[in-house]
């Protein structure tokens, strides 16, 4: 049997302490307290210099992607998915024909392959990474 609110409440107060119930004042402490605003005093923090990261060049060739590479349907579809690619974009590159893409080799930490799409010996070559157009490419390790 469930018991009506009012004699809850009833029971509710009788268990309580009468300080607790005596909303007629609050704790000393509460009104000596000093204001905090939550705005702290402007202090310029001190600037630390960003280390440039050194880029690596996997491949440099004067013939263009298209003709070293062979474009890779499923890892395109898994790039587009942010599920295959470059950790860091343009950590690794190759440099084709005067472009610069990003890229990373099969097996190193620098791919991020959750699909398991990757295959041995393989550089992947990356054109508009983590957009709806990925276009992943595959060029032959040497």
């Amino acid at each position: 049997m469930r018991a009506p609110p009012i004699l809850a409440a009833i029971l509710f107060a009788a268990v309580l302490p009468a300080s607790a119930t005596d909303m007629t004042r609050t704790r000393d402490g509460h009104m000596t307290r000093p204001f905090d605003s939550g705005v702290r005093p402007n202090i310029e923090a001190q600037r630390i210099p960003e280390q440039a990261r050194p880029r690596t060049v996997l491949l440099r060739s004067p013939k263009p992607l298209a003709e070293l590479g062979t474009y890779d349907a499923r890892a395109s579809a898994e790039c587009r998915k942010r599920d295959f690619g470059q950790f860091e974009q343009h950590r690794a590159t190759v440099v084709l024909a005067g472009q610069t893409y990003g890229a990373a080799q099969a097996g190193s930490n620098d791919l991020a392959d959750y699909r398991n799409v990757e295959r041995p010996g393989t550089l992947y070559v990356f054109e508009h990474q983590s957009m709806t157009n990925c276009r992943v490419w595959r060029v032959r390790a040497r």
